[in-house]
C-alpha cells in the first residue's frame, strides 16, 4: 500500500548525493549490503537467543536480566548498523522502492517491531521477575516480527 503523498519525497531522497553515491560506484551498494546482512545476521542471533530463553526453550540456566545484559550490546549495535546501512540503500533506490509492496510491508514490520522492542520487549527482558505467560507471547511475537522483516526484505528484489 502506497502512500502517495510521500512521492516527491521518495524521488528527493533518489536525487540525495549519498543515494547518487551509493548508486553510482561499482563497490559501494555491495559493500553497504554485505555490512548490511552481518549485521541483520548478529540482530536475528540475539532476538533469537533472547526470544527462546524469553519462550522457556533456551539457555533456562541463565537469568533472563544477566542474559539480557550480556546480549543488549550486541543487539543494539547490529540495530544501530542495520539502520545505517539500510537507510543508505534505501537512499541510492527509493523511487524503485516506492512502488514495491515488499518494501512497505518491511517499513511497516520494522516500525512495529521498533517500538514493540523498545517498549514492551525491553520490559519483559529487563524485569526482575519472570512471567512465563507474558514470557510466551512476547518471545513468539518478537520472532514473528523480526524474522518477518528479514522476509519482506529478501521479498523486495522479487516483487
Amino acid at each position: 500500500m502506497q502512500l502517495v503523498f510521500l512521492a516527491p519525497f521518495f524521488q528527493w531522497c533518489d536525487k540525495t548525493l549519498l543515494g547518487q553515491w551509493v548508486r553510482g560506484g561499482r563497490w559501494e551498494f555491495p559493500l553497504i549490503e554485505t555490512l548490511h546482512i552481518l549485521a541483520l545476521t548478529m540482530l536475528y542471533g540475539c532476538v533469537v537467543v533472547l526470544s527462546l530463553r524469553l519462550m522457556g526453550v533456551l539457555m533456562r540456566g541463565w537469568t533472563l536480566p544477566s542474559l539480557t545484559r550480556e546480549v543488549t550490546p550486541w543487539l543494539n549495535w547490529s540495530l544501530g548498523t542495520i539502520l545505517v546501512t539500510g537507510t543508505l540503500l534505501y537512499l541510492s533506490e527509493a523511487t524503485k522502492a516506492f512502488g514495491n509492496d515488499a518494501f512497505w510491508l518491511k517499513i511497516y514490520l520494522i516500525t512495529a517491531a521498533l517500538i514493540f522492542h523498545f517498549t514492551v520487549f525491553r520490559k519483559v527482558t529487563h524485569a526482575p521477575i519472570e512471567r512465563p505467560g507474558a514470557g510466551k507471547l512476547v518471545g513468539a511475537l518478537s520472532l514473528f516480527l523480526w524474522l518477518g522483516i528479514g522476509c519482506a526484505g529478501r521479498a523486495i528484489g522479487f516483487v
